[in-house]
Parts: structure tokens; C-alpha cells; sequence
């Protein structure tokens, strides 16, 4: 479970095909259509990223299409079920491809249009790789047992994607890249707390197991916890640990740059409200999270 930012589909994937990415037009693909594929991508999302930035400039909504695409498929290889064993594979494979575009010489679409934006707002190598040691964690399944693990894991899932936002945006300082790590994890945690019962029926647990036996609850049984108090009182402890990292955000935000971050801001807000009606519900673990709805986004953004 990535961050809204990752979410169901293949960038470089034909049409209605889940195994992975063209490989064969590579760098004959086009530019500008290399960058409506993206578009495409990021349009049938539905996701809160389409309402925080579509009032950005085109060259820097191109940029976020690009990002949005690769990260997208990425989180695909974790949360597809019909990939089953071609999952690491398929890793290998986007991990061959961030190289590529990091060394001019992309195979796939999403590679063309990535490799462009790299190039054109210098954007570093490490956070996407980072977040690709994110995914592995999941194919692994890697058992969060402390709140240290579960942090990591917010930072290689969502901070990382924040820090190269915020270069697209055209703030790299040292406060902008700290607000972007902190709102990344204030953003994941709450994806994680809104995905708390979709997640224990499909046999992921991100609540730390530690925290977990503490409330009394089984860390390989949470499906018997749901709906139970123990349980919605962890969760209410851990919306306020959120709370306190987008309150720690906000601090972050350097005061001449905030007419620049103002996408990232209504990021913010758009998942901070989630956070607040999840609370309001009192932290529902349905098959089908809690979402806002696009014109409720659609203010917030404004």
C-alpha cells in the first residue's frame, strides 16, 4: 500500500495489459506523446494528486504526470494481485529503467517522459530508487514491528516522492526538501490509517506489531480486531501522531517559497480533512476505505 501518489495502473503498460511496461518503441516514442501517455495515466486515477496540482502550469503538470506514471506502476508491482510471481521481476525490470533514465536512455514511454523532466529540473536518482526499496519491503513482506520501521517505510513511499515535488516546484532548499520529508509521512500515515482494514484482508499489517500486542491484539490476526475498541484506540493514537507531522509541516514551509509550494500545500490539506473524517467516523476499517469526494478535493484545492 503506496501513497495516493502510487496507485493502480502500468505506465508503461498497453492498454488493459497488467504485466509491465512497453519495452519495444523506447526512445522512438515521441516526446510529447510519451507525455500524454502519462497524462492519460494520471487522469483515469482519480487520485487527490490530480486535484492538488491541476492548476499548475503545463510544463510543471507535464513534469507531475511523468513522476505520477512511474511511481503509479510501482505500486502496482505490491498491490496487483494478478502479478503474482512476475512481481520481482517485474522490479528488476523498473529498476533497470530508473537507470536508464537517469543515463539518457529510456526503453518504456513513462522512461522517455521521466527521463525529460530529470533533465530538465535536475531531479537526483536517490528518491526513486528509495522508493523502489519501499515497494521490495512490501513484496517481502517485511514485518513493521516498531514505529522507526513504519517511518521508513512512510519516507521511502511517499517523502521520497514529496522531495522530487518540491524540486518540480522549484524549491530546493533545505526547509522546502524537510517540509516535503514530513508532509510525506504525515500523508502515508494517514493512508495507512484510512487502508487499515482493506490492508489486514489482503494480509498486510503497517501498524507496528509491537504497538499492536501492546493494545492487546494479535499482530497475525488483526482481521478479528476490526471494528473492535482496542484497536480504534491504536488508530487514534497513531491520527495523532499524523496531526503532529502535518502540524510540523506547516512550521516547515519557508515563507518566501510559499506561493511556490502552494500544490504541495493543498496536498496537504486535501489529507489532512481525510485524516479528520476518518477520525470523525471513528477510524472505519471497511472493505472500501473512506475517500473524499472530488468536489470536496476540489475545494480543498482551490
Amino acid at each position: 500500500m503506496t501513497g495516493e501518489l502510487c496507485r493502480r495502473a502500468g505506465p508503461g503498460a498497453r492498454a488493459g495489459s497488467r504485466k509491465g511496461p512497453v519495452h519495444s518503441a523506447g526512445t522512438n516514442v515521441p516526446l510529447a506523446e510519451a507525455y500524454r501517455h502519462c497524462e492519460r495515466i494520471t487522469r483515469r486515477s482519480g487520485s487527490s494528486f490530480v486535484t492538488a496540482f491541476w492548476l499548475l502550469p503545463g510544463d510543471k503538470r507535464r513534469a507531475l504526470h511523468a513522476l505520477y506514471a512511474f511511481c503509479r506502476f510501482a505500486d502496482d508491482i505490491a498491490d496487483d494481485l494478478a502479478l503474482a510471481g512476475d512481481r520481482g521481476a517485474i522490479l528488476a525490470r523498473w529498476r533497470e529503467e530508473l537507470e536508464a533514465v537517469h543515463a539518457g536512455t529510456p526503453t518504456t514511454a513513462v522512461g522517455v517522459a521521466l527521463a525529460d523532466t530529470v533533465r530538465r529540473y535536475r531531479l537526483p536518482r536517490e528518491p526513486l530508487a528509495d522508493l523502489l526499496a519501499g515497494i521490495e519491503s512490501d513484496l517481502c513482506r517485511d514485518v513493521v514491528e516498531t514505529f522507526d520501521d513504519l517511518r521508513l517505510y512512510c519516507y521511502r513511499v511517499a517523502s521520497t516522492v514529496g522531495l522530487l515535488i518540491v524540486r518540480i516546484l522549484g524549491c530546493d532548499d533545505a526547509l522546502a526538501l524537510e517540509y516535503a520529508e514530513t508532509l510525506g509521512i504525515a500523508v502515508q500515515l494517514t493512508n495507512v490509517l484510512r487502508d487499515v482494514g482493506a490492508d489486514a484482508r489482503s494480509g498486510r499489517v503497517y501498524l507496528p506489531a509491537g504497538d499492536l500486542e501492546h493494545a492487546g491484539i494479535d499482530p497475525g490476526a488483526v482481521t478479528d480486531a476490526l471494528g473492535g475498541e482496542p484497536l480504534r484506540l491504536l488508530m487514534a493514537t497513531y491520527a495523532e501522531r499524523a496531526r503532529m507531522y502535518y502540524q510540523r509541516a506547516e512550521t516547515l514551509i519557508p515563507a518566501g517559497e510559499r506561493p511556490a509550494l502552494r500544490a504541495a500545500e493543498a496536498m496537504g490539506r486535501i489529507y489532512w480533512s481525510l485524516l479528520e473524517e476518518l477520525r470523525r467516523h471513528s477510524f472505519p476499517c471497511d472493505a472500501e476505505p473512506l475517500r473524499l469526494s472530488r468536489r470536496r478535493r476540489l475545494a480543498l484545492a482551490a
